[in-house]
């Protein structure tokens, strides 16, 4: 077989079923016999970029080896931004990259690929030769699990038409074992400290992904609420004493009893400073207790009173067998409150003449979208916090969180993987109108598949961020005010269906359209630039949401 068939043929060993990419002359070759040999279903993006956040919405979505081919030098470099949010999402995928001939210095697209991919935080697997073409592919993807990031698959253009042999190299499949349990005095230590506590709280995190059943029953014992980070939002849902996502995120009611607890028990967590919201989480000077599989996990950004190393479910088991039950947090009061809070009543809709709350927005959506849903949320000021806070997901795969590297822009694409990954699901995209106009090409990647896909575009006509945080410093917002074309008009010229609202009234007329779309949906939500979000209100205009006066309003 020919190195191409090679490569080819070990991704498709590993179960690559999918691959979203943007075709050229140096990874045709091995994309050509992924399809037409092995029935790969080829998603051809718009840009490179795109195709990389595909990969990475789809292997989030769908707990599976995401995989995007590009070709050599500038294909590669319009995916630094995508490669380095799938890096700081440390997902696990493969990026197929053709590369220019060794010393080819007359190829204009000629560039050394592991320099541009470094500082990415991405690793590079290279194709050596031939003969190592299908050892080198396995270990790029062994690479990819093991080291939980994305890993570039370098493969020179001279070697895919050569002779590699048979091309077999085995296939590499991830070890789940779990991780040791803690030790038995460790476990006496927390024991102690859940005893004196009056109550404490379990925040789980992505590492305790296979912990939940454990975890639930040590809280009932405990009588602990159950929270959760950003990344694991949903984990705990539908359990009575569930109040979501811990940190600058919280709901209203989950961040006052959060920060009543006088012990949080952390697993799988990294207590990052989003996690305790600067600080804000531990205002009733909890005990804090972080349980990680990684020693180096502990006291990066939060020094921990109690550290135990080990696994997340066996620590559960061996404390719920312990413990003395108590009542703690879980009385009937405490249940009521969380049954009867929604996030719509937090704050009254400021919609004005000029266009919609985004709070009130959110609050639609959480009525009108399935449950049963894949979130997607966006960088920027309406498309960030408020969906984190007021929108439900069914679990931590429903949530795809972009944000990773700080960049607006990256949604639409990271939709559409997870919405390929998961089309069970109704998958929500709620971007903002200066994002979206980064990224609105891939509208036609979405129309083209028919995916199931609503996107809710935030539209201030400004970039919302910059132009409150302008406001507020006293600066000419008028820099920041970028009159947008007609959302709803262009993706109607995509073939996707659309609509512009603007009133509460038109909000409640989305119903039938966003229910359960047949193919991609397209809401231009006109917003008011007269209210803030909850969270920028607080964190970057500093007021205080303990105060009874306090509304994210300005009139």
């Amino acid at each position: 077989m020919r190195v191409a068939e090679v490569v080819a043929s070990t991704l498709a060993a590993h179960g690559v079923s999918y691959l979203f990419g943007v075709l050229g002359d140096g990874n045709l070759p091995i994309l050509d016999v992924l399809v037409r040999e092995h029935g790969a279903d080829y998603v051809a993006a718009a840009r490179e970029d795109g195709a990389v956040l595909m990969a990475d919405g789809y292997a989030r979505a769908g707990g599976r080896l995401g995989v995007a081919t590009v070709t050599h030098g500038p294909a590669l470099t319009n995916a630094v931004t995508a490669l380095t949010e799938a890096a700081r999402a440390r997902t696990p995928m493969l990026v197929v990259a053709a590369d220019t001939p060794p010393g080819d210095r007359r190829n204009p697209q000629a560039i050394d690929q592991e320099d541009v991919v470094r500082p990415t935080g991405a690793g590079v697997q290279h194709v050596h030769s031939a003969e190592s073409a299908a050892a080198d592919t396995v270990r790029a993807v062994r690479r990819a699990f093991v080291e939980r990031r994305p890993i570039v698959l370098n493969v020179p253009t001279p070697l895919l038409g050569l002779d590699a042999g048979t091309g077999d190299a085995g296939t590499f499949r991830e070890d789940r074992t779990p991780a040791p349990p803690p030790s038995a005095e460790e476990v006496a230590r927390v024991a102690e400290a859940l005893a004196r506590a009056e109550h404490p709280v379990i925040v789980a995190g992505r590492g305790a992904a296979h912990a939940r059943a454990d975890l639930v029953v040590l809280g009932e014992r405990a009588g602990a609420l159950l929270a959760t980070t950003l990344k694991a939002k949903g984990f705990f849902g539908g359990d009575p004493f569930d109040v979501g996502v811990c940190g600058g995120f919280s709901t209203a009611l989950g961040r006052e009893l959060i920060r009543a607890s006088d012990l949080i028990l952390a697993v799988g967590a990294g207590l990052n400073s989003f996690t305790v919201d600067g600080g804000r989480m531990l205002a009733g000077d909890p005990v804090i207790v972080h349980n990680d599989v990684r020693s180096a996990a502990f006291d990066e950004w939060v020094p921990a009173d109690l550290r135990i190393l080990g696994d997340a479910s066996a620590l559960a088991r061996m404390l719920a067998e312990t413990v003395e039950p108590k009542t703690g947090w879980r009385t009937p009061e405490i249940e009521r409150r969380i049954a009867e809070y929604a996030y719509e009543d937090e704050f009254p809709d400021a919609s004005d003449e000029t266009g919609l709350d985004p709070h009130t927005v959110v609050a639609a959506l959480e009525r009108m979208v399935p449950r049963e849903r894949t979130l997607v949320v966006e960088g920027g000021h309406a498309a960030l916090s408020e969906p984190c806070r007021g929108l439900s997901v069914p679990d931590p795969s429903g949530f795809v969180f972009p944000v990773n590297f700080g960049s607006i822009g990256l949604g639409l694409a990271s939709a559409i993987g997870a919405a390929t990954a998961r089309p069970d699901r109704v998958t929500l995209a709620v971007t903002g109108d200066g994002a979206l106009m980064m990224n609105l090409a891939e509208l036609d990647t979405a129309v083209r598949r028919g995916l199931r896909l609503v996107v809710v575009v935030m539209n201030d006509a400004a970039f919302g961020y910059e132009y409150h945080n302008m406001l507020h410093r006293g600066m000419d917002v008028g820099l920041s005010l970028i009159p947008r074309p007609d959302f709803a008009a262009v993706a109607r010229a995509f073939g996707a269906q659309a609509v512009t609202v603007a009133t509460p009234g038109e909000l409640d007329d989305l119903k039938t359209l966003i229910a359960d779309p047949s193919g991609p949906v397209l809401v231009d939500a006109r917003l008011t630039r007269n209210v803030r979000t909850r969270w920028f209100a607080e964190h970057e205009n500093g007021l205080d949401p303990a105060d009874p006066d306090f509304r994210p309003r300005y009139r």
